[in-house]
């Protein structure tokens, strides 16, 4: 067993992870469903999870509002990665006799009966497995105050894999509490314009007798919305995602649905920008326009501090016919909006303009 935890360790690292560990049933026990393993492989004793670091230098530019292609494609390159790695080690567990199922990296979720035939953003949906509690758990990372699992050299941006197995293999042990930089300073929070983050209340995770906790989260439809790319200018109209749009996202959870159909029909009527890639439940082509908490994340306060800073001051972005996007001063983003024609202004601002509202 010793000889196998070796060689799948050294296999996802030698195809190019940063790190990988190691959990099974027992370090995972009293988790949520999203740590069950058999969910994904009947019998399944053990998990290998990895991750796949970002390009960090594809960060500043993002963040200012100079290039949003760049990152996109290390985000696209990173996820591919990451799945292919979990594909090549499913397979070379097989040829030893054992059956192995790889987890892709992201967009992969259970089926739902509450919603339905239809997409209900208020209903919650759940992956087939959480990486980042199993990446928490077997020693990878640490949980940050956002959810999202960080890295002592790399910050949030890594993406992670996962393999499951029947493999009895011998669990990694996690990080020390004390070595998560994660401070609460709460720079993902503010650099988040959905309001996803609660930071007033938490969520408490149970894995083999070690809890954890991180800010907990809103309906995720607010999320989506917003890095999703359909809307995500901040409160205070100074600066904004990647995405052009202006909609507000309501309060109240019941007024969502309503919203979402209508901010998300407004989108499909946009020029396309450059970049983009579908997503297994729309055929319309999205694109990177936010993963702010996951950017500006960095290992160092100070760092996070300045990313943070390139955010507020990178301007608010516009669409232009041509389909693409720019970053322009908040004033001149009014000018803009104000001298598009009515039809096309109400695709950013839905009925704002109709409602005879100021931008």
């Amino acid at each position: 067993m010793k000889d196998l935890n070796r060689l799948v360790l050294d296999f996802a690292r030698l195809e190019g992870a940063t790190a990988a560990g190691i959990t099974t049933r027992e370090t995972l026990a009293g988790g949520p469903p999203s740590v069950d393993l058999e969910y994904v492989l009947d019998g399944a004793r053990s998990a290998i999870t990895f991750a796949m670091a970002m390009d960090a230098a594809c960060i500043p530019p993002y963040l200012m509002k100079k290039d949003r292609l760049w990152f996109e494609q290390e985000v696209m390159r990173s996820n591919v990665a990451a799945s292919g790695i979990a594909l090549h080690l499913a397979n070379y567990l097989r040829s030893k006799g054992h059956r192995a199922e790889p987890v892709a990296a992201n967009l992969v979720f259970r089926p739902n009966d509450k919603a339905g035939n239809t997409y209900d953003p208020t209903v919650p949906v759940y992956p087939d497995l959480a990486h980042r509690y199993l990446a928490v758990r077997g020693g990878i990372g640490h949980l940050g105050r956002s959810g999202n699992s960080i890295m002592p050299v790399h910050g949030a941006a890594v993406i992670l894999g996962s393999i499951v197995t029947d493999a009895e293999l011998h669990p990694t042990p996690p990080l020390p509490p004390e070595e998560n930089y994660c401070d609460d300073c709460g720079l993902c929070r503010a650099a988040c314009v959905s309001g996803f983050m609660d930071f007033d209340s938490e969520d408490r995770v149970i894995l083999g007798g070690e809890e954890y906790t991180y800010s907990k989260r809103r309906n995720l439809a607010r999320c989506d919305l917003v890095c999703g790319g359909y809307t995500g200018l901040a409160k205070n109209g100074k600066w904004s995602t990647w995405s052009p749009g202006r909609f507000i996202i309501p309060e109240k959870l019941e007024d969502i649905p309503a919203a979402y159909e209508h901010i998300t029909n407004a989108h499909a009527q946009w020029p396309l920008p450059e970049g983009g890639r579908l997503f297994y439940y729309s055929d319309v082509i999205h694109r990177v326009a936010c993963a702010n908490c996951q950017a500006i994340c960095a290992p160092t306060l100070e760092e996070r501090k300045a990313r943070f800073n390139m955010l507020r001051e990178s301007g608010v972005v516009v669409q232009n016919e041509n389909g693409s996007l720019e970053g322009v001063h908040p004033d001149e983003a009014k000018k803009r909006l104000k001298a598009m024609p009515p039809e096309r202004r109400r695709l950013y601002e839905g009925d704002a303009v109709a409602a005879g509202k100021k931008a």
